[in-house]
């Protein structure tokens, strides 16, 4: 079969978009949302409505729901409650720690976003490190393995799953002859999957990985007492009482500027002559009085300084201060720097780190130790991390933020009353399509409203929570798989998969099937070769006379097989906090690349 000019056109839409997802030389909604133009334009689909289609698709919608509803469990604290089960179940053997991490990675990654549930773990897994004596490096790599791995138990577990789904009753019908999945027709597959994942690491894989120690700065981090040992703010805590003589008596903490003028960050404000005592956040607006008293951290000979010029009496916080602040409304948290974050390379004055996130930074540590700069004009690199004091709820929202990663275990402080709501909204969101035949996109969409609405999910994490590059992925290749298929691309690539089914029989198909989606993925996105390689899996099906669903699972499975490059999104958000290498994903991706396709293959030939 030849191709014609329209066939040709669609390569090389695709060929073009697949050079700038890599190069990123312009932004990935730009690029998706081309495609429909330029497929239009070109005259391959000249119906507006065929290179619109992904505009009005179901699945992107559904996806997007998703999103709400697993950054709602994630603010009502339900990851929280398993985080805090592990702390008290992990010991210090490195098998069960393993084992633990990567069973609770995989089972809240089926139903929440598997960055999302990396992100909330990883400070879960740090302190593990630390109290047990393992290497952070042995545990984190496992724990964004099996976040990948648990997003194939579920419809909703990842994007390619969904699109498979949606493919079967959209837009393959003519070749579905009226096939469906439900939401758990992934888990017997995928549970095998997360289970084969889990044993190989704890026997195999864990031999493989890195030995690390916790002496990395980024690897140093527990609960916020030890952070605080960690960056010395105990022996640099200074409790400074206020005078009516003081200079600084009726001015606002902005407007003193004590952090500019000798670089010294206030932790805390006590107000003992209040009605009732008060330990106050020290907000920039905050103004300080008589009878106040200071909680300063820094150096001493800039303490003393500050005394002289406002008047001050020079006090030494007892060895109990530290604790007493945490006790009342403070926390302190260590937070890096991951790759790619727009932080790196500015200062936190520079971009209003405390006016933006309420958080007063006190000290900033590389590898080779604490900065004794003003932490405020320190110029931010990737892997940095600074220690911050505020209010718990104020670091639980920078943990939402995607150019920080949370090292501290606050896990404790968490406020976890809404989690059973949370999870009563996502059965609402669940229950329906698999008894009714209630469309996902429909369901999903009101119970996501309800976490909305119900203050499971905030206004802020709102605006975070939907992957907008999913979804513009999913608006704008959906035309392209249509082009492929409808002007043979698709049915050319089938008939060489299904020729070589010929010789090596149905397991040659499903393998060449995920080999292919698997590529694609790493060329593109999971989200793009799930829309992109259906049509292919399909109709390579149909020619070997392989069951349809089985051709589309395994090629879903093929587009979540993401473990061998570091900028895989649950692997970089480990790579600094692990102190891991690209070498380091590639021996051990490459290993659990094959344990995750033998499973798939061999399961689906039997």
């Amino acid at each position: 079969m030849e191709l014609d000019i329209h066939g040709w056109l669609a390569l090389a839409t695709l060929a073009g978009a697949t050079t700038l997802f890599i190069t990123k030389w312009l932004p990935i909604p730009v690029t998706a949302l081309s495609i429909p133009v330029i497929l239009f334009a070109t005259n391959v689909l000249p119906d507006a409505n065929d290179a619109l289609k992904g505009f009005g698709n179901q699945a992107a919608l559904a996806i997007a729901a998703v999103f709400v509803l697993g950054a709602g469990l994630k603010e009502a604290g339900v990851a929280t409650i398993m985080a805090r089960g592990l702390q008290r179940l992990g010991g210090k053997s490195e098998v069960v720690l393993i084992a633990l991490l990567m069973a609770a990675s995989g089972l809240l990654s089926a139903v929440m976003s598997n960055a999302a549930v990396v992100a909330i773990l990883l400070p879960v897994g740090i302190s593990l490190a630390q109290r047990s004596g393992v290497a952070a490096s042995r545990l984190l790599m496992p724990l964004a393995f099996a976040a990948v791995l648990g997003g194939t138990v579920t419809l909703i577990g990842t994007a390619p799953n969904f699109l498979v789904g949606d493919y079967l009753a959209n837009g393959g019908a003519e070749l579905a002859q009226g096939l469906e999945l439900h939401i758990f027709d992934f888990a017997p597959v995928g549970l095998a999957i997360l289970g084969t994942g889990i044993l190989f690491m704890v026997f195999f894989g864990r031999r493989m990985l890195p030995v690390i120690r916790t002496e990395d700065r980024l690897a140093a981090a527990q609960l916020p007492v030890e952070t605080a040992k960690t960056f010395g703010v105990a022996d640099k805590l200074f409790a400074l009482p206020v005078t009516e003589a003081c200079g600084i008596a009726g001015q606002t903490i902005g407007g003193a500027d004590i952090r500019g003028r000798y670089g010294l960050g206030i932790v805390m404000v006590h107000r003992p002559k209040a009605v009732a005592q008060r330990w106050l956040d020290p907000l920039p607006t905050r103004t300080m009085r008589p009878g106040d008293v200071l909680y300063i951290q820094g150096e001493e000979v800039a303490a003393w300084t500050f005394c002289e010029d406002e008047s001050l009496q020079f006090g030494l916080a007892d060895e109990n201060a530290l604790k007493r602040i945490l006790r009342h409304g403070a926390t302190l948290a260590e937070i890096a720097v991951p790759p790619h974050s727009r932080a790196s390379g500015r200062t936190p004055r520079g971009m209003k780190f405390g006016e933006r996130f309420g958080l007063n930074v006190l000290a900033v540590g590389r590898r080779d130790g604490v900065l004794v700069d003003d932490p405020s004009d320190v110029r931010l690199e990737v892997g940095d991390a600074f220690l911050v004091s505020g209010p718990p709820e104020k670091v639980h929202a920078i943990s939402l933020h995607p150019d920080f990663t949370v090292l501290t275990d606050v896990s404790q402080e968490e406020d976890v009353t809404r989690a059973p709501l949370a999870i009563l909204l996502l059965c609402a969101a669940l229950i329906p399509p698999i008894v009714h035949d209630i469309p996902l996109a429909v369901s999903g969409l009101g119970a996501a409203l309800l976490m909305v609405a119900t203050g499971c999910i905030s206004r802020r994490a709102l605006r975070r929570a939907v992957d907008w590059n999913v979804i513009f992925l999913i608006v704008g290749t959906l035309p392209l798989g249509i082009a492929l298929d409808r002007h043979d691309v698709a049915a050319v690539a089938a008939g060489w998969i299904s020729d070589f089914g010929e010789v090596a029989g149905a397991m040659g198909v499903f393998g060449a099937l995920f080999l292919l989606a698997a590529t694609v993925a790493v060329l593109t996105s999971n989200a793009a070769a799930a829309v992109i390689v259906a049509p292919v899996a399909a109709r390579a099906a149909l020619a070997a006379g392989i069951d349809l669903s089985d051709a589309l699972l395994v090629m879903g499975y093929g587009c979540s097989c993401a473990f061998l490059l570091p900028f895989a999104q649950c692997n970089i958000l480990v790579m600094a906090p692990g102190g891991y290498k690209t070498r380091d994903f590639i021996r051990v991706g490459a290993w659990m690349s094959l344990v995750m396709a033998v499973t798939t293959i061999v399961l689906f030939s039997l």
